[in-house]
This record gives structure tokens, sequence and C-alpha cells, in this order.
């Protein structure tokens, strides 16, 4: 048995079997958000805290896991039950709780009672800022992580988190050494000058005709450039996920594009072909051949954020989901070891 500690967290919590949940709220753009302030004062064992922990004397694994849109950080750990079995004991899973309530996610089976949670109210740059803040406090309060892992929502906004860190400070070590992302959806920037200039061009009177049939418009006859094209045939399709699996995001606008529309409001989402920087860690990206269209397109996006040479993939034949078959599993542990071991490689070239 370990040394027995006393932990107190606000905003986030690390799921484990005892703890004490305290409600709030807080108001954003004259909305009142509810949120959960969790509390935990525990007297544990660190095996009881963490999944998969050993004692202190022994190397461990530190990984950050953020879960997907409308489930909570115990889902995720049940969804990854065989992956922390088969890791063993050197890894602790630290499980990140989103604040905004929403409502059943996409991959979230009936049985699930809730509560569900989301990490953002929307996907503005200054609520994606807002989120973005929540999972940074967390990390400095409770890491450092050797890696980060993500499903869906989770990876998404663990791609958006890795790839500020390196725009706000490039000359740091990445807050990471890898990264494993299970069916990424898409990536939202909390940086307001991003497209700066394609938003504003989309909002000037040239482009009314698009705003008024959009989202339901021919882009590529009402745009002038590719890059309002790319752009905009991505808003589409993510966009289009909410006649695909429902409207689980919570206070999100779908008529940001409207005549009185201001760029404030509208989702900086990312694409490889118009933005430029890249994930710079090892990663492996792992996604199910039988995914919703659009989520399958979401993932497919998110692979082009990353640094081709330092990303390995893996498809399954599931569809948006954790995959949870033996050889399944433990082809992708052998593929996160590898990408770990390069990690710390690259981590330790920020040394000289």
């Amino acid at each position: 048995m370990g040394p027995k500690q006393h932990v107190r967290l606000q905003k986030g919590n690390i799921t484990t079997r005892m703890g004490k949940i305290r409600a709030g709220a807080h108001k954003t753009d004259g909305n009142m958000i509810a949120y959960f302030t969790t509390y935990l004062v525990v007297n544990l064992d660190l095996a009881d805290i963490f999944s998969g922990a050993s004692s202190s004397k022994e190397a461990i694994m530190r990984i950050l896991a953020l879960h997907g849109l409308g489930a909570s950080g115990a889902m995720l750990k049940a969804q990854l039950r065989p992956f922390i079995k088969s890791f063993g004991k050197e890894h602790q899973f630290v499980f990140f709780e989103g604040a905004v309530p929403c409502g059943r996610g996409p991959a979230v089976p009936a049985w699930e009672s809730g509560p569900f949670q989301s990490y953002a109210t929307g996907f503005t740059p200054q609520e994606m800022r807002e989120a973005l803040h929540r999972i940074d406090k967390f990390i400095r309060q409770t890491g450092p992580f050797d890696g980060v892992l993500g499903f869906s929502l989770g990876s998404a906004m663990a791609v958006s988190y890795i790839l500020d860190q390196q725009r706000r400070n490039p000359d740091s070590r990445p807050p990471f050494d890898f990264a494993l992302f299970f069916s990424p959806i898409f990536v939202a920037s909390p940086d307001d000058a991003c497209y700066e200039r394609l938003v504003d061009r989309i909002l000037d009177d040239d482009h009314a005709e698009f705003r008024a049939e959009f989202p339901d418009g021919d882009s590529a006859s009402l745009l002038g450039s590719e890059e309002e094209r790319v752009f905009t045939e991505y808003l589409k399709v993510v966009l289009s996920m909410h006649s695909s699996v429902g409207t689980s995001l919570p206070n999100t606008r779908l008529d940001f594009l409207s005549f009185e529309a201001q760029a404030s409001n509208v989702p900086r989402l990312l694409h490889p072909d118009i933005y430029k920087e890249r994930v710079r860690i090892p990663t492996v990206h792992v996604s199910g051949l039988n995914d919703v269209p659009a989520m399958e397109k979401q993932s497919q996006v998110a692979e082009g954020l990353y640094t081709p040479s330092l990303t390995q993939l893996y498809r399954h034949d599931g569809g948006h989901e954790i995959p949870f078959k033996k050889a399944e599993v433990m082809t992708i542990i052998s593929m996160v070891n590898d990408t770990a071991e390069k990690g710390k490689q690259l981590q330790a070239l920020y040394d000289f």
C-alpha cells in the first residue's frame, strides 16, 4: 500500500469510488451556466485514486484522460477497462471531468443514467478559451502528465489544447510526450485571430446570398476562394452531425452566419488544408471503419492536424467507440508504447 493522500480539486475531478460533489453556477455571455465543482477530500491509497497505480518506488507513466461529449470520467473509465487492465500497474489514468451539463452523448449507451457532461457551452473562440483554461488549470494542479488520451470530443479538446500551447509557447516543451486519440471529432480553436480575414470576408456584404442559404447553399458557386469553400463545407459537415446524432451540445446556436452574425460567434474549426500548424508530438490515432459518416469525416480532418512522420494509425471494424477486442487492444497498446518511447526521446532534446 502506498502513502495516504489528501486531495482537493476544483472544477474537475479524478474519478474515484469516493468523493463529494458540490453544484454551482457561473455567468457566461449573460446566461447562467450550471456546473459542478468537485471537492475530493479522500484518505485513500493512490491505487484507489488512479486506475493502474502502483507503489511510489516504481516508475509510473501518468496519462490524462478526456471523456467524450455527453459522457463522464466514470464512463470513459469503463470504456477503457480492457486498456487499463492490459497496460498494467505502471500506468496511472487521471480522468478529467467536463464542467458543463448537457444531453446524452452519441456514444453513450441507453442504460447510462448520467450525469452527462461537456467541456464548453459552445465552440466560439471565447467559449473554447474558457474550456481550455479549465483543462490547463487541472493540468497545472494535478500534473505533469506523460501522455494524453481522449475519446471523441475529448480527443478534439486535447488536439486544440496542444496546438494552442504550441502557438502560445513555441520555444517551450510540449505539454505531453505523446497522445492517443480515439475517434476525434471537430477541433475548434480558442484563437479569435484564427481565420480572421477569412471570417470577415464571409460576413461581408458580398457574401449575403451565401449566408442567406447556409447551410443549404451551394458553396462552390457562391464563394470566391478555395479556402472559403473548404471552411464553409467543413462547417456544414459538422452541423450535419446534429441531424445524425441529435443535439447534445449545450447553448450551441446554428445561425452564426445569419445576416446579423458577428465574427466572434463563428467557430474556428481547424482544417489541415487551411490551417498549417501541426501537433508536434508522437500520436496514435484510432478510428472505426463503420463510424457515422459525418463523424468519420471529422476524424479524418483531425488526423490531418498531426505531423505525419510522428503518427501511427489504427482502424478497427467498429463504429464511434473505443475498441475492446483483445487483439485490437494489444495492437494499440504496442503502438502507444512505441509512441511514448519516441516522445521521451523528442522531449530529451529540449534539455540541451
